[in-house]
């Protein structure tokens, strides 16, 4: 090559030559025969040789620069010729990628991006989505996708509402997003798209997506306890042991901001694993006597319940109820509801003989 130059004195025969060989001392000749042609202000044909420079070596963001600040001297820009000439070539690299799509942009010319996404001219990069979102965040999410940006991906879609994509894309990607974060986001711009999302992460075929009692919790904190509800009861039809903390928590949440659906969920008896106990002491917090009796079992708490709330019971619930403990706490307890009916306007019932003697 040093031969062919300097010997021969003929640079062109040894940029052919370096051209078809690849041999030691191309990458010399190949940047001398571009600064010849950028120096004569033959922009495409410099550019040409940046597109055949061997592995690309003259394809940088260096020489980009160089033709981004090139004199036009009556020629179209010579970043424009520069990008024309790679366009013929083949598909352009993230860096030239991204400079392309920020000068069309600059000019107003969107449409070509476009046209270059879909013969697949650009590298999409999560940063030429980046650039092209502001103008057209669906072109974006085309590059997102190209890009195997799934962050980004999820965001537009969160964004442009598209809600169960979400749910289809990350499990096609293998992606696993903070599904309780994009929830509490959805839940501030629209509560009815965010049930429907909540309902497909418990309900996926392939066992909830995101924990539960975190999803609950995002409507709880709202004061969403119909639609928490609605959650809950889907998720516990199969009343499995294991789920009796949820169980626990559908009853807790009710007790708390609505005892009439709770005791309508407990008179339906749905549930056979949650915490008697604990719905015990909320149930007669709540006010709801006949419920706390029928899940307290030590003697203290059925007395207490009776001597304070015994007087709005009904007295043939309460017969039935008696006839369910024994003769001892039957007759403990007739004491205390004695004493408060009389307290509260007498009894007004003839208990049967049979009830007191077991």
């Amino acid at each position: 090559m040093p031969y062919i130059t300097n010997t021969l004195s003929n640079p062109e025969l040894a940029f052919r030559f370096a051209a078809r060989t690849g041999c030691t001392g191309a990458e010399d000749v190949f940047r001398a025969q571009f600064a010849r042609f950028f120096q004569a202000m033959q922009y495409k044909e410099a550019a040409k040789v940046a597109g055949d420079s061997p592995q690309q070596f003259l394809r940088t963001s260096e020489t980009i620069e160089r033709f981004k600040q090139a004199p036009a001297a009556g020629q179209p820009p010579p970043i424009l010729q520069y990008f024309g000439v790679l366009l013929e070539q083949g598909k352009l690299n993230r860096t030239e990628s991204v400079e392309l799509v920020r000068y069309v942009l600059g000019i107003g010319r969107k449409q070509l991006i476009e046209k270059w996404l879909q013969e697949e001219k650009l590298e999409c990069s999560e940063e030429l989505g980046d650039i092209i979102k502001p103008q057209d965040a669906m072109l974006a999410l085309s590059v997102y996708l190209r890009a195997n940006a799934p962050a980004k991906v999820i965001l537009c879609f969160a964004e442009s509402g598209q809600y169960p994509n979400i749910i289809v894309y990350s499990k096609k990607v293998g992606y696993q997003p903070d599904y309780i974060y994009l929830l509490n986001n959805i839940l501030r711009i629209n509560q009815a798209a965010a049930l429907e999302f909540a309902q497909k992460l418990l309900q996926d075929e392939s066992g909830p997506l995101a924990d539960v009692k975190a999803v609950v919790d995002a409507f709880v904190q709202r004061n969403m306890v119909q639609e928490a509800t609605s959650l809950l009861l889907d998720v516990l039809k199969p009343n499995r042991p294991e789920d009796a903390d949820l169980q626990t928590l559908l009853l807790e949440i009710n007790l708390v901001a609505a005892p009439q659906v709770a005791d309508l969920i407990l008179s339906k008896e749905m549930f056979s694993h949650y915490d008697r106990n604990r719905v015990a002491t909320l149930c007669e917090k709540a006010g709801l006597g006949q419920r706390a009796l029928e899940h307290y079992s030590d003697l203290a708490s059925i007395k207490r319940v009776i001597s304070q709330q015994g007087h709005m019971m009904n007295i043939d619930w309460l017969v039935n109820y008696f006839g369910t403990l024994s003769v001892e706490y039957t007759l403990g307890c007739l004491k205390d509801l004695l004493q408060a009916r009389t307290r509260h306007g007498g009894l007004q019932y003839k208990l049967p003989v049979a009830t007191v003697s077991g």
